[in-house]
């Protein structure tokens, strides 16, 4: 799998354009406990671990959320493609699977890697995320159905070592965090 992580966005979409894992790492100050031995990856849903069919309905029905929500209904059991950093999170899945099986051999041993989903989808299009997550063969530890609630809110909780979002929006306010913009999809056009 290719993966490229720019400070220039323009280098970010050609890569994306060109079938490349990417996203534009955006300056910020950051201050680091070392104290902290655990690694956290913090996710968007559409348009980063799934492609952006949901998003464009989402958009197009924005006077009436109910289409949108009748939409994710009627394909709740269909998932969607997969995204930008779909790929990305099937590989991280995969280290976690083998640090379960460690701890299944070593009961001492503490787990480093934790994923979260913080997505402003709610119930009941939060189904959709499931049948897509279960079809990458992925395993997230959390999941947060924000329902546009501010997600900052929860990252500041979480404190990720990195969020990747598709809309700055969700990103450029963001205090502490180390954030990746996955210029991808209806959003960003």
């Amino acid at each position: 799998m290719r993966r490229c992580f720019y400070h220039n966005p323009n280098d970010t979409k050609a890569a994306i354009q060109a079938g490349y894992t990417a996203g534009t790492v955006l300056n910020k100050e950051i201050t680091d406990d070392e104290a902290d031995k655990e690694l956290r990856l913090g996710f968007d849903f559409d348009s980063v671990i799934a492609d952006d069919e949901s998003e464009q309905v989402y958009q197009k029905a924005k006077e009436d959320i109910n289409e949108y929500f009748k939409y994710e209904q009627e394909y709740a059991s269909s998932p969607l493609s997969q995204g930008p950093i779909g790929a990305l999170l099937q590989q991280i899945s995969y280290i976690q699977e083998m640090e379960k099986q460690k701890v299944k051999e070593d009961s001492g041993y503490q787990r480093i890697l934790k994923t979260s989903i913080i997505t402003a989808r709610n119930a009941p299009a939060h189904e959709r995320v499931v049948t897509t997550l279960k079809n990458l063969k992925v395993e997230v530890d959390e999941a947060f159905f924000l329902g546009g609630i501010d997600k900052s809110r929860i990252l500041n909780i979480l404190k990720p070592h990195i969020f990747f979002d598709d809309q700055m929006l969700h990103l450029d306010h963001l205090q502490n965090i180390p954030a990746v913009h996955i210029p991808f999809g209806i959003s960003n056009e």
